[in-house]
């Protein structure tokens, strides 16, 4: 089984969010990491980093030798498959059939991407049997020690299915929604956090600031005095800075623009003054800030360009002054590693006509579109997501950090109306895979991962990231509203 491996051992906790250089041709298949496990939370008794099926309470691994097929290796116990399913047994089909009509493709790049397979055919009869014709059961076809059978699992109907038009005018994901911000707002600890992960604390932070509840104000102001104190005009050589300011100054200026709360402003100023300083000569911005030699991990890359400049961009339309020089040398930077289709490429290069995952892209989509005002920039915006809209498939095989990915993936696709449509029909099949039992959402393996978010929260990772996600129903954060053109002009793509 190769499908769902690690690139490299990973290094530092987001070393590997989204950036490596990817070549086809070039990528290693490394072990599966069935075996890895967590400390953390129910995940802990599981016994390895299996693939969640959906609120069945069954965990599955896949094996290339037999493609399709779903081998159980744990179940939860209180869950509609306790005393139903066993480890050790062999999931051959759903919903009647003996067998699925698909095996799943193994390997990294176009064509390989996605949920085909068993993982699809399973999550949509997991989803029919809770719809308006569905009965509330499921039938799962199984061989147990080498015998055929047929075990039927009691679901039921409580959630429903996602509406075709999910997020929006959908009371699944109300009901997600609702069950998600509470838990992500229980885990925050008392300094504001919620961990030492930029990216789990910035996606926490922005999908309780994104759901405009009163209940989280106090969450959201807690979490944007912790970033504030994190965060300088002081530049670090030995840290992972870049990641911190950026990530951490999205919130913050998406915090002002919710609350215009005054004592923020002098916090984003700070981080202004920092941007120019960690900025490198040719635009962009690398995994420690500036050029002392030595210090700047993989060099200027685009996901960090793109993450400081959404945050200029958000800056600006918080009022503030930035270095517009450098505001287009960080365009100019990503637009160099721009391919024709809009796929963003790791740095200042194209890497070739094709695409590989879609963080990057989407990271783009996003700041080019919260400038739209300036000349060129929707174009990119718009390319970038249509990008995305006609290749969805790669929303959770993201190199690095799925979590990361995912979540600029989704919302960078929403510049296109279109193409935000796309990547979630394409995907709702994850959705329905990585919600667990108890209403939370669970860090699934992919075919290229980072696996420290699963060591160090499967959870709620995922659970901060699909509510981040989710929230595009209403619509709150300035990143959600970006409309960088008309959605019918066909002459981008």
């Amino acid at each position: 089984m190769h499908a769902f491996r690690r690139l490299l051992p990973t290094v530092t906790m987001l070393c590997l969010a989204t950036c490596l250089p990817v070549t086809m041709a070039s990528m290693p298949i490394d072990n599966p990491r069935y075996d890895l496990t967590t400390s953390k939370g129910p995940d802990a008794k599981a016994g390895g980093w299996l693939i969640n099926l959906g609120i069945t309470g069954i965990r599955a691994r896949l094996d290339e030798d037999a493609p399709k097929q779903l081998v159980v290796g744990y179940v939860f116990p209180d869950s509609p498959a306790a005393g139903m399913i066993r480890p050790g047994d062999v999931i051959t089909g759903v919903g009647g059939q003996d067998s699925f009509s698909r095996g799943h493709t193994f390997g990294y790049g176009m064509g390989k991407f996605g949920y085909e397979g068993p993982l699809m055919e399973f999550a949509q009869a997991l989803e029919a049997c809770q719809g308006n014709d569905g009965t509330g059961r499921m039938k799962v076809s199984i061989l147990r020690d080498g015998t055929p059978t047929e075990k039927t699992l009691e679901i039921g109907k409580s959630y429903g299915d996602f509406s075709r038009t999910y997020p929006f005018d959908c009371a699944k994901t109300d009901r997600i929604l609702d069950e998600l911000m509470t838990y992500v707002a229980d885990r925050q600890q008392p300094d504001g956090t919620w961990g030492d992960r930029q990216h789990l604390n910035a996606f926490a932070a922005l999908a309780l600031l994104a759901s405009g509840d009163e209940r989280y104000r106090e969450h959201t102001r807690r979490a944007a005095r912790a970033f504030a104190e994190r965060t300088s005009d002081v530049i670090d050589y030995t840290g992972y800075d870049c990641w911190t300011h950026s990530l951490y100054g999205t919130y913050l200026a998406e915090y002002y623009l919710a609350t215009r709360e005054a004592w923020v402003l002098p916090e984003l100023e700070e981080i202004n003054r920092w941007l120019p300083k960690a900025q490198m000569a040719n635009g962009g911005w690398g995994h420690r800030p500036a050029e002392r030699p030595g210090g700047n991990g993989y060099g200027a890359i685009c996901i960090l360009a793109m993450q400081c400049k959404m945050t200029w961009a958000l800056m600006r339309k918080c009022g503030l002054e930035i270095d517009e020089s450098g505001f287009k040398k960080a365009h100019e930077f990503v637009a160099r590693g721009t391919n024709d289709i809009g796929y963003v490429w790791y740095a200042d290069s194209i890497g070739g006509d094709g695409y590989a995952d879609m963080g990057r892209t989407g990271a783009a989509s996003i700041a080019h579109g919260l400038a739209d005002d300036l000349p060129g920039y929707a174009e990119f915006a718009l390319r970038s997501a249509r990008c995305m809209g006609r290749n969805p498939d790669t929303f959770s095989d993201t190199h690095g950090s799925p979590i990361l990915g995912m979540g600029w993936t989704a919302l960078g696709a929403a510049v296109d109306p279109k193409s935000f449509r796309s990547v979630m029909d394409e995907n709702r099949w994850w959705f329905s895979l990585a919600q667990c039992g108890d209403g939370t959402f669970y860090y699934q393996p992919n075919r290229d991962n980072n696996p420290q978010d699963y060591e160090a929260a499967p959870r709620l990772s995922a659970s901060a990231v699909t509510a981040l996600i989710l929230s595009m129903k209403d619509r709150r954060l300035a990143m959600m509203k970006i409309s960088a053109g008309d959605p019918e002009d066909e002459s981008i793509r």
